[in-house]
C-alpha cells in the first residue's frame, strides 16, 4: 500500500489562516475503572483552553491506538503527548516523523523529570505541565513554524518522479498494448456458445481496462508537478464544460452502466475563467472515484455557487452507506493510499490528481461523509484566476 506525506504549508499565525493548524493530544490513560468518556481530563482541562485561545483546531484521543490511526487518516500539524503516554510514545512518535508532523511531550514535574527525560529522545520539543500559557504557545509555534521548511521543498512535487514516471508509463505501454491488440483479435473469433469463456474473456478485458487506467493516472499524477508546469487561463461556461464531459463520458466504452446525473443550481456561475483542460481533468477524476464507489447507485453532479460571491463549487455525491473505512477528510495532493479508489478506500492517486488541481487554482477538494447513507466529493475553487507559469 502507498504511503504518504502530508506537505502543505501553513499560515504564519495560528489564527490568521481560514485552515487554522490541527493539533492532536494524546490524554493520559484513564484510571481503573473510569473510561476516557466518564472523567473530566486534567491535561485537557488545562491544555485545551490555551490552544484554542490561540486559534489551533485541538482534537483529543484516548489511547495511542486511536492516536495512530488519526495520525494517518486526518494528518495534523502537530502531535501532543501527556504526561501518561509511557509505551504509546514510541510508536507514536516513529509514525508522526514519517508523516513530517512534529511532537511535543508535556513533562510533568511531580512525576520526577529524570525517567520522563528518558522519554524526549524521539520527540522534538517539550513543555513542563503548569508553564505559563505564552512558553505553551512559543514552543507550538516553533514546531509548526519548522514544518513549512521542510514542506516547502516537497510543496512542489509529487509523490512519485516525473522522469521515473514517463519511464514506467513508456516501458509498460507497450506490452499493454500487445495485450490489448491481442484481446481485439481474439474477440470474434470466441466461441458465442460458451458462458464460461465469454466470462473469462471479460474479466480479462475489464483488468486490461485497469492497467491503461494506472498508466494514464501516473502520467497525469506526474505531469501536474512539472517544473515548467503552466496554466492557460481562458474564460468559459463551466455549465457546458461539464455537461460535455458527462456525455463523453457516457459515450465511453469504460463508463457503460454508470450513471452520472447532473444538477446545476442557480448559483452556479454563468462564466469561469481557469484552465479548461486541467479543470476537466479534476472533475472527470472525482466522477472516476465516485462511480467506483457508488455501485449501482447513480452519481449525483451538482453545480452551485459558494458562500462567498466568485466562487464555483463541485459536487459528486453518491447515496450509498460507505465502509468503516472511508472517513470525512481533506484531500490532499501528496497524500493518497492507492493507484485506482475503490468503495473501502477512497484515498486514491484518482482524488490527489483532483486535489492538485484544485491546489492550483488555489481551491481546496475534500471528501465529505454524511450522517445519514452517502459521501461527497466536494470540490471548492475560485471562478476565476490568473495566468500561471512555474511551479506552486
Amino acid at each position: 500500500m502507498l504511503s504518504s506525506l502530508q506537505s502543505e504549508p501553513m499560515g504564519s499565525e495560528a489564527g490568521g489562516n481560514c485552515l487554522s493548524p490541527s493539533l492532536l493530544i494524546l490524554d493520559e490513560p484513564a484510571p481503573f475503572g473510569f473510561t476516557p468518556s466518564s472523567r473530566k481530563s486534567s491535561l485537557l482541562t488545562e491544555v485545551t483552553p490555551l490552544l484554542k485561545a490561540r486559534g489551533y483546531r485541538v482534537r483529543a484521543s484516548g489511547s495511542g491506538g486511536e492516536a495512530l490511526e488519526a495520525l494517518r487518516r486526518e494528518r495534523p500539524e502537530l502531535l501532543i503527548l501527556g504526561v501518561g503516554a509511557a509505551g504509546d510514545e514510541a510508536d507514536l512518535c516513529a509514525a508522526a516523523h514519517d508523516l513530517g508532523i512534529g511532537v511535543l511531550m508535556l513533562v510533568d514535574p511531580s512525576n520526577g523529570f529524570d525517567p520522563q527525560l528518558e522519554r524526549l529522545g524521539e520527540t522534538d520539543d517539550w513543555f513542563v505541565r503548569g508553564g505559563s500559557p505564552e512558553e505553551l504557545a512559543g514552543r507550538v509555534n516553533r514546531l509548526l513554524r519548522r514544518r513549512p521548511r521542510a514542506a516547502n521543498n516537497s510543496h512542489t512535487k509529487g509523490l512519485i518522479d516525473s522522469r521515473f514516471s514517463a519511464l514506467v508509463v513508456h516501458d509498460l505501454r507497450s506490452p499493454l498494448n500487445v495485450i490489448g491488440l491481442s484481446l481485439r483479435m481474439l474477440e470474434p473469433v470466441l466461441p458465442r456458445d460458451n458462458p464460461e469463456v465469454e466470462e473469462d474473456f471479460r474479466f480479462i478485458d475489464e483488468n486490461f481496462r485497469q492497467l491503461e487506467r494506472m498508466l494514464t493516472q501516473l502520467g497525469d499524477y506526474a505531469r501536474l508537478f512539472e517544473p515548467a508546469l503552466a496554466l492557460t487561463v481562458s474564460e468559459f461556461s463551466p455549465v457546458r464544460l461539464v455537461r460535455e464531459l458527462v456525455e463523453n463520458r457516457r459515450a465511453g466504452p469504460d463508463e457503460a452502466g454508470s450513471v452520472v446525473r447532473l444538477d446545476v443550481q442557480p448559483t452556479c456561475p454563468a462564466e469561469a475563467a481557469l484552465d479548461q483542460e486541467r479543470a476537466r481533468m479534476a472533475i472527470d477524476y472525482a466522477l472516476i472515484n465516485a462511480t467506483a464507489a457508488a455501485g449501482p447507485e447513480p452519481v449525483r453532479l451538482t453545480l452551485r455557487g459558494g458562500a462567498e460571491p466568485g466562487r464555483w463549487i463541485i459536487e459528486a455525491a453518491i447515496d450509498r452507506p460507505p465502509p468503516v473505512s472511508v472517513h470525512a477528510v481533506e484531500i490532499r495532493p501528496q497524500v493518497f493510499e492507492r493507484i485506482c479508489g475503490n468503495a473501502a478506500e477512497r484515498r486514491g492517486m484518482d482524488l490527489a490528481i483532483t486535489a492538485r488541481v484544485s491546489e492550483l487554482f488555489g481551491g481546496t477538494a475534500r471528501l465529505e461523509v454524511a450522517e445519514g447513507p452517502g459521501t461527497t466529493v466536494v470540490l471548492d475553487w475560485p471562478a476565476r484566476i490568473a495566468a500561471f507559469h512555474g511551479p506552486t
